[in-house]
């Protein structure tokens, strides 16, 4: 307990005497927070007073690279393998997109990998869990499952209370003040299966292009959207800004009427996983609409990212093509079979 007092003391005195940690300080202090050596009192004080200071990239990175010392992290034998980094507190007004995007990429032959937790502050809306639970598609998994399915598959889930449960402990605390903390922050880019670059999805621009620096530390060649509810998605209809890891370098603008998405898509629903896995179904089975016009275009952006496409309109058409000859149905199907005949992962 006495440990951890100096962090807390260090982000939570007054204005003029509180300082950023260095990246060592994060990353000890993040070991502190997950070993049990902290009280919740303690992380709840230091998570709290460093959201009113505000992260650093270089306290984003120590916290990344403590944390990621706690995850039972997979190295799955797929070359190139991309990380979607959603937000772990899920989606509250939009439809949750990130199970058919990853299918849609997967389909081509892009290998892609989600992970996620229940129950994550502060929207604990739906999650990918939660809509491919829906789908038949059970979240606990062991992780060496999920690098078969990787392995064969092309894709696979993590879940943060399988993979990294001292993470998952933490809940609990953070659900008792409800804000956004750096942590919210941090799950996203624990990259658990070792992929070769990440795709992380943000909502403010200025917190994101100050994580910009870390991110690239981290994993280089990694990218930042600002997407709707801090979710990876390109809206159809829309203007959307991804951001290279790299700060040397120019921001993708996705214009999506120039890639033939005109018509914008303001689809809001509840969160009810059902609704959100129908949506799902609708867009893998290539049902026009508004869901299904962002999930193609985000996966297009996608493969275009990861290198799959040397234009964006290419990666649209490939993303098109996995759609309209139902590879991405099919892949859901063989997945779901591949759980269904596995041996159970407990």
């Amino acid at each position: 307990m006495q440990a951890f007092i100096p962090y807390v003391q260090a982000v939570g005195r007054g204005e003029k005497l509180k300082r950023d940690l260095t990246r060592e300080e994060a990353r000890e202090a993040m070991r502190l927070m997950l070993d049990g050596t902290a009280t919740p009192a303690q992380i709840g004080a230091f998570l709290i007073t460093q959201r009113v200071k505000g992260e650093t990239a270089d306290e984003i990175e120590g916290f990344v690279e403590a944390a990621r010392t706690f995850c039972q992290q997979i190295r799955p034998r797929v070359p190139n393998l991309l990380d979607l980094g959603v937000p772990y507190d899920g989606k509250a007004r939009t439809p949750q997109l990130a199970p058919a995007i990853a299918l849609i990429v997967a389909a081509t032959g892009q290998p892609v990998v989600l992970h996620g937790a229940p129950g994550v502050p502060t929207k604990q809306g739906v999650t990918p869990a939660h809509v491919l639970e829906a789908l038949g598609i059970p979240a606990e998994q062991a992780p060496e499952a999920v690098a078969h399915q990787l392995e064969t598959l092309g894709i696979g889930y993590l879940h943060a209370p399988r993979f990294a449960p001292a993470w998952h402990a933490l809940t609990p605390v953070r659900q008792q003040f409800g804000l956004r903390t750096a942590l919210n922050t941090v799950e996203k880019l624990l990259n658990p299966a070792n992929a070769s670059r990440c795709v992380a999805g943000f909502f403010h621009r200025n917190y994101l292009l100050r994580m910009r620096a870390a991110v690239q530390r981290l994993f280089p060649g990694s990218w930042l959207v600002q997407g709707i509810e801090g979710s990876i998605e390109c809206r159809a209809g829309r203007t959307t800004r991804l951001y290279p890891a790299d700060e040397a370098a120019e921001p993708l603008v996705v214009e999506a009427p120039r890639l033939g998405f005109a018509t914008p898509d303001d689809t809001e629903v509840p969160a009810d996983a059902a609704i959100h896995a129908e949506i799902t179904r609708s867009i893998l089975a290539d049902r026009p609409s508004s869901s299904r016009d962002t999930a193609l275009l985000t996966a297009g952006v996608l493969l275009y990212v990861s290198g799959r496409a040397d234009r964006l309109a290419d990666g649209v058409e490939q993303a098109r093509a996995a759609l309209a000859d139902g590879k991405a149905f099919r892949l859901l199907q063989q997945w779901m079979e591949t759980v269904r005949t596995s041996a159970p992962s407990s």
